[in-house]
């Protein structure tokens, strides 16, 4: 009987199991020519491609390093690209100086978790923004297949994917398990009533992704500025021709904006209006929902984060890092900010080191030695 591995991006008919190709043309040579000797037959017939996330789900099921040999490797390489960037910390001004894309997911949840204490702030924020981008990564094709057609059930079923490629240290972390239930229960909302998006679920990413990116204005994260805002403009105004609430904005003077497929930067382009396309009416709803959205984003980075020391000071600085220029603009999150919000959790680093875990004082006997 004939054995095909699944998960062989190619594989050739007639070869058994545990037979190479190589054993096969060997044994080709050995016993003649084939019964047929037309290309097609002595070619691999089916060509499987396996999907992002099917790659790393088979990567992580084949991993065998240790936790302590994931870290190793981890500090190595960030100690390779430090160097290569000539520079000694991972970010500048809110800005990643190095590349950590090459790194293989459990490698960077070692350096974002701060696995063993042995990555510093800024190294654990561009390890945290490279997984997010994974993240963003895997859903975008299904996010847009599902704001076309509905098919919600699908864009659920690939964030449970991409979220079951993970190692064994985020798979025993209680933000992983929290997030497979959302997703979980996403996916069955999804399947109950087709065409809708699910809702009302706690620690849902899928949810949180489709607001952070919303649908309105396509590459609006990095296209040229000035372009997002024309387009914007032109979705603004065909959003108008389509209301039909009584309270729902008809023009660009008055009425409630819905901003829901808007995201972020698309925002700023009318809360800062640099081009002078959009009304005074406009910037100002646009201004609000910013407000807003920046404080339910706290908001919950602070829930979130209330059991992890220096978890919630770490999330702001990984806000700031994931902004483009224009949302730092529009948000008033300003270098000052940034340079203060660094500080102060460099201080309260420097304050957990003066302290053993029993209380004690740590290190040198006087306080002045720390400061």
């Amino acid at each position: 009987m004939t054995t095909i591995n699944p998960y062989s991006p190619t594989y050739a008919p007639g070869l058994t199991a545990g037979q190479t190709a190589t054993q096969r043309a060997n044994q080709s040579t050995g016993y003649g020519q084939t019964r047929d000797q037309s290309p097609t037959i002595n070619t691999p017939a089916v060509n499987v491609t396996l999907s992002a996330a099917a790659q790393a789900a088979l990567k992580a099921q084949t991993d065998s390093r240790t936790t302590d040999a994931v870290v190793a490797e981890a500090r190595a390489q960030i100690t390779s690209l430090l160097k290569a960037a000539k520079t000694s910390s991972a970010l500048k001004d809110g800005d990643a100086t190095i590349d950590v894309t090459s790194l293989d997911r459990r490698t960077l949840y070692a350096v974002a978790s701060n696995r063993g204490g042995q990555f510093p702030m800024d190294q654990q924020v561009v390890a945290a923004l490279a997984l997010k981008g994974q993240h963003d990564t895997a859903l975008a094709g299904p996010a847009a297949q599902a704001r076309l057609t509905g098919d919600y059930a699908s864009l659920y079923q690939t964030a449970l994917d991409q979220l079951d490629a993970a190692g064994p240290e985020e798979k025993g972390s209680a933000a992983w398990t929290a997030e497979r239930e959302a997703l979980v229960e996403g996916r069955k909302q999804a399947i109950a009533r087709p065409g809708l998006a699910p809702a009302g679920i706690a620690n849902d990413s899928v949810a949180a992704y489709m607001k952070e990116t919303g649908s309105a204005v396509a590459g609006a994260k990095t296209r040229d500025f000035g372009k997002v805002a024309g387009d914007v403009r032109t979705a603004l105004d065909k959003q108008y021709e389509l209301a039909f609430a009584p309270e729902a904005a008809k023009d660009s003077s008055s009425g409630e904006i819905d901003f829901r497929r808007f995201d972020d930067r698309s925002l700023s382009a009318i809360a800062l209006n640099k081009d002078e396309q959009f009304s005074g009416h406009e910037i100002a709803q646009a201004k609000a929902e910013i407000r807003q959205r920046d404080s339910d984003a706290i908001k919950a980075s602070y829930q979130s984060t209330s059991e992890d020391e220096g978890g919630f000071g770490k999330a702001m600085i990984t806000r700031y890092a994931g902004m483009t220029t224009e949302e730092r603009q529009a948000a008033g999150w300003t270098p000052a900010v940034y340079s203060k919000m660094v500080e102060l959790q460099a201080s309260r680093d420097k304050l957990a080191q003066m302290f053993n875990a029993d209380g004690s004082l740590a290190g040198p006997s006087s306080l002045l030695d720390f400061i």
